[in-house]
């Protein structure tokens, strides 16, 4: 147990704690089309043996999909009808996912927005939301994803950027700074927000 203040709280509350005094506030998270091609993800959080742990989604291999195999985070392109971002993320996580963030779950803050750093990418504006799961889960997979994990907050913030993505471009290879999972390294966009994500965290 971590002591903060009066009361004694474990990782994942004292998470939650810093979380909402340090993450941007969710509540003005509008959907602007006319000024450029919006989308939202979810950094979706839950509580396991006092921990905090974070999904992790490998997306399906799509050929029209930029994004085909890459390990991302629950989310996607806003629509017309979504009211807010905060819309767009709950709707894409039910969708992939399956998981309800208005029953049981809720959002407790956000990131900056991300733009793809790569031209040949789509040109678009991601807002991270951060979200606490419901108390219970089920997966349940689209067709847009390919399988799902949780990893351990913790584990990520103490291995940093210890991994490495090869990014064959032709004859060419680059190299991306990653973060360490189970099933690969975490690179590009989604490597951007956890880093701005981790830096929340003590």
């Amino acid at each position: 147990m971590t002591v903060n203040g009066d009361s004694a709280m474990n990782d994942f509350q004292l998470l939650c704690s810093q979380l909402r005094r340090r993450a941007r506030p969710h509540d003005q998270v509008r959907i602007e089309p006319e000024r450029v091609r919006q989308a939202a993800v979810t950094i979706l959080l839950r509580e396991q043996g006092g921990a905090g742990e974070l999904l992790i989604i490998r997306r399906a291999e799509h050929p029209s999909d930029p994004w085909s195999g890459h390990l991302a985070l629950p989310g996607g392109r806003a629509d017309a009808e979504d009211i807010n971002l905060i819309a767009t993320a709950a709707r894409e996580t039910y969708e992939e996912v399956g998981i309800r963030l208005d029953v049981g779950g809720s959002f407790i803050g956000q990131l900056e927005a991300f733009a793809p750093s790569n031209p040949r990418l789509p040109l678009i504006e991601i807002t991270p939301l951060i979200a606490l799961a419901p108390r219970e889960v089920t997966l349940r997979f689209s067709d847009e994803v390919a399988d799902a994990f949780w990893l351990p907050v913790r584990q990520l913030k103490e291995a940093g950027l210890s991994d490495v993505f090869h990014l064959r471009l032709g004859d060419l290879v680059i190299k991306r700074p990653a973060y360490p999972s189970p099933q690969g390294p975490i690179w590009g966009i989604t490597e951007r927000i956890l880093t701005t994500f981790l830096g929340l965290l003590d």
